[in-house]
């Protein structure tokens, strides 16, 4: 394999970790709620938010690490830390502030479905702009 696709594959799944663990957070917040229509309600707006965020947001910055992916000059010492130069030094500030909120949220007195919502939405807007790393990563 070559290491732009390995690199690209590893970012993606980067995503849908991170995705995932959201997701598991978001809907433990989301279940403080009694069942009924307050938790479809929070649940619909967290879903809501999240596919837009994804679709509009994370992934067109998904499509943009993709394309400086191409203009980088990957060797063969590249093959599983490539995706380090993939996300380069904006991409791990952006990381580093994103974790910086979570962990200032969740320490925070914050409503814990309020958290849900949030952590939902990022959760779904993640998971739908990976696919954009698979599918460079498939045709590279």
């Amino acid at each position: 394999m070559k290491p732009e696709k390995v690199s690209l594959l590893i970012v993606g799944l980067i995503w849908l970790a991170v995705s995932i663990r959201l997701l598991l957070t978001g809907v433990q917040g989301l279940l403080t709620l009694d069942i009924g229509p307050k938790l479809i309600i929070f649940a619909s707006i967290g879903v809501i938010i999240g596919l837009l965020k994804g679709r509009f947001i994370l992934q067109k910055v998904a499509t943009k690490y993709c394309n400086n992916a191409k203009s980088i000059t990957f060797t063969e010492n590249d093959m599983y830390i490539g995706w380090i130069k993939v996300l380069g030094i904006r991409g791990f500030v952006l990381l580093g502030i994103m974790m910086s909120i979570g962990y200032f949220l969740r320490n925070s007195s914050i409503d814990k479905a309020i958290l849900g919502i949030i952590c939902l939405a990022v959760s779904l807007g993640l998971g739908y702009a990976s696919k954009v790393f698979f599918a460079n990563a498939k045709a590279s």
